[in-house]
């Protein structure tokens, strides 16, 4: 499965994800996050998911994306999951 079909199967099944991402400063960060949904913004794809560990709402440039694995860790929705 790619990246995006891995977020889709988390989301369908309340599942957190462990995200593998490159900072804008070229350092790669892994969190576990709630998977909610994509949007465009600035011409550029976005992928939003909340931060369990920072308590808050994250995005990240699909592009920027390196790796995603689903969890078996079983969340409740905070908002409409839309991936």
């Amino acid at each position: 499965m790619n990246i995006k079909e891995i977020i889709h199967s988390a989301g369908l099944n309340r599942h957190t994800i462990i995200i593998a991402a490159r900072e804008k400063d070229g350092s790669v960060e892994t969190r576990e996050a709630e998977p909610y949904s994509y949007r465009i913004k600035g011409g550029n794809e976005k992928f939003f998911c909340y931060d369990i560990s920072k308590n808050g709402i994250r995005n990240f440039a699909v592009s920027n994306i390196i790796s995603v694995e689903e969890t078996s860790n079983v969340f409740v929705p905070r908002w409409d999951i839309e991936v």
